[in-house]
């Protein structure tokens, strides 16, 4: 199966089936090993995660694979190995699998579904039944492309087992040309007596991180317990950046040009906030946009110049004209905000044209213009309105 198959894993069904024993209601099972390994080039992540599961007990019974990745990674291929025998994923409608799948289970017979949970789809959750005294293998393998943030790149991998594992082992092996400026492990399970189980080791342009936790040490960390690690290990590293024209990689008739110059000079921002006010705003809502409106505020420097703009069925400027981010004018602007409250339709075209007008008025060289509007939702009144309903 290709990649862009594989892909369909977030809208469809992963369904893989072989024979065992009728299916009972009993929850016997024993993790006896617990891999994650995560390989970094370039900052490409490819990890594989690999959990080793065998049924205890002289009866068939479901077991439960349970993993979260990265927002942004997406899975490469899912595998379930069932006494000796390879199942990989294929893909189905969920209604066809769900059906599939059930009248497998009806024939005592081995079968796993995959499917995503939740809004996010971070989470993936699978269940199989495995005959008396097997052992399953589930193989999840996921791809992201790491992400600067801040001046670092970082790789985030969960561990939830489920329970204490006697063979666990976290593996990381970061290869980057340039070398490392600085590499660090963070994270839930960085911390405590856990700290004791990660050990880092660095070359010219490879970096190794270990993280192997006694079953002891599994459940004292402040996010474990009887169910074993429950929690993040972050890694975090920027590379060494010799030339100001970044860096370009080659591989199989691609390319990729990295680049984060860092003597970039900073650019004053002319910018006009427009706040929603209407009616639809009222409560949680409102009480979000005054924080996040007072927090941003904060952020301004005092080369920088804004104006505030508030709009319900009608448009009201707090001042005539953009002024200068001093101490004295984001005091006054906060107190403005605090006092922000619910009201009346939502006329969103108005208040954006307002919001240009503002700007247009005031143009200074060598800046950047910027509109930051602060909405729930459509337009219910207005030149949008007419629009969306016609």
């Amino acid at each position: 199966m290709d990649r862009a198959a594989l892909r369909l894993i977030l809208l469809g069904v992963f369904l893989v089936s072989a024979s065992s024993q009728p299916v009972k209601k009993k929850q016997y099972v024993d993790i006896y090993s617990f891999y994650i390994n995560s390989t970094v080039t370039s900052r490409y992540a490819t990890t594989v995660i690999t959990s080793r599961v065998a049924n205890t007990v002289n009866e068939s019974q479901e077991i439960q694979f349970e993993v979260k990745i990265p927002k942004n990674a997406f899975i490469s291929k899912f595998r379930m190995t069932i006494e000796g025998k390879i199942y990989d994923g294929v893909v189905k409608e969920k209604h066809e699998a769900q059906q599939q799948y059930s009248r497998a289970v009806s024939r005592g017979e081995s079968a796993g579904l995959i499917k995503s949970v939740g809004r996010t789809l971070e989470d993936f959750k699978t269940s199989v039944t495995v005959a008396a005294f097997s052992k399953v293998t589930f193989e999840l393998t996921y791809e992201e492309l790491l992400k600067r943030r801040l001046g670092k790149y970082e790789l985030l991998i969960n561990a939830q087992p489920m329970q204490p594992v006697a063979d666990f082992k976290i593996d990381v092996h970061i290869q980057e040309k340039p070398g490392f400026s600085f590499l660090e492990v963070e994270g839930d399970l960085s911390s405590g007596d856990l700290a004791n189980a990660i050990k880092t080791t660095r070359a010219d342009k490879d970096a190794w991180v270990t993280f192997y936790p006694t079953q002891d040490q599994q459940t004292k960390c402040e996010s474990c317990g009887e169910s074993g690690l429950k929690g993040d290990l972050l890694i975090t590293y920027d590379v060494e950046r010799s030339s100001h024209k970044g860096e370009v990689m080659v591989s199989n008739g691609y390319f990729v040009h990295y680049f984060a110059p860092s003597d970039v000079s900073r650019i004053p921002k002319n910018v006009v906030f427009i706040i929603d006010r209407s009616g639809s705003m009222n409560g949680r809502k409102i009480h979000q946009t005054r924080l996040a409106l007072l927090k941003i505020l904060s952020d301004l420097d005092e080369d920088d110049h804004f104006g505030l703009i508030t709009f319900d069925s009608e448009v009201k400027t707090w001042k005539n004209e953009l002024l200068k981010a001093t101490k004295e004018n984001l005091e006054t602007a906060k107190s403005f905000v605090k006092e922000i409250r619910d009201r009346g339709a939502t006329d969103i075209n108005a208040a954006v044209l307002a919001g240009v007008d503002m700007i247009h008025r005031h143009p200074r060289e060598g800046t950047a213009s910027i509109l930051i509007l602060l909405t729930d939702g459509d337009p219910t009144s207005g030149t949008d309105s007419l629009t969306n309903t016609s």
